[in-house]
């Protein structure tokens, strides 16, 4: 990828919307946030004194539209992607969204890695079009055109098999711990009294246990105060079975 950091500017007028997604745009490599933007007027006046590669737009900004801001940047031929996050699900959005060019569509609430390989393949495609010659190859247009897969980065794993930074007892607390909960959901705070540990060692347990396909996870917008995520188990058996101690 370019050295060059992929500038993005954020339009989201949900202030826990808008930290979700700074949350999730400084886990990803080589970005610059531009601006935080809460409406459409001081989006625009960004876009006309900022050089922005990649629009995060919701599309209900306020009593106006976000499909206001990609018309701008259609009107004024800018070289700018626009990926909609927005609860706006219906097909005359969708219509319109593919009609105006928009590079991606993610309907909340929304997971890390949609939202990675959202960004990541404007980064790709971007990427790509510095470094294609006169005549593209096919191998160019597949960097353009074909999307990104999600990044699953090596993990260095430990002598008993769990990635570096998680122990066995650890897990087993925490799998015990959300056994006795009882519950159809919970969130990360609600397992940091039973297991004294913090909210980021717990939350590290419970993105292992979601990578391996023993608990769900999506994000959750009640709380106030920080984004937070909430979990429920997808397999019972397996998680019984770590809070014995076995994997």
């Amino acid at each position: 990828m370019a050295d060059v950091p992929l500038r993005v500017l954020i339009v989201e007028d949900d202030p826990m919307v808008m930290r979700l997604n700074v949350e999730y745009l400084n886990r990803l490599d080589n970005v610059s946030l531009v601006a935080q933007c809460n409406d459409v007027p001081s989006s625009l006046d960004v876009l006309e004194h900022e050089q922005v590669d990649v629009v995060l737009l919701d599309v209900y900004l306020r009593n106006r539209s976000g499909l206001e801001i990609v018309r701008h940047l259609q009107r004024g031929g800018h070289d700018t992607d626009v990926i909609l996050i927005t609860a706006a699900s219906e097909m005359d959005t969708v219509r319109d969204a593919r009609r105006l060019g928009v590079r991606d569509y993610l309907i909340k609430p929304f997971e890390f890695e949609r939202f990675q390989v959202a960004v990541e393949t404007c980064r790709r495609a971007r990427h790509a079009l510095k470094h294609i010659s006169e005549q593209a190859s096919q191998h160019d247009l597949d960097h353009l055109f074909q999307p990104a897969r999600p990044l699953k980065p090596a993990r260095s794993m430990g002598s008993d098999g769990l990635p570096k930074g998680l122990t066995a007892p650890s897990l087993t607390q925490i799998a015990r711990a959300i056994l006795a909960l009882e519950l159809e959901s919970f969130t990360t705070e609600s397992l940091m009294p039973t297991t004294g540990m913090s909210r980021v060692s717990v939350r590290k347990y419970l993105k292992y246990l979601a990578e391996r396909g023993v608990l769900g996870e999506s994000f959750h917008y009640g709380q106030v105060g920080r984004p937070s995520f909430t979990y429920r188990c997808l397999d019972l058996e397996g998680l019984r079975a770590l809070a014995g101690g076995k994997r």
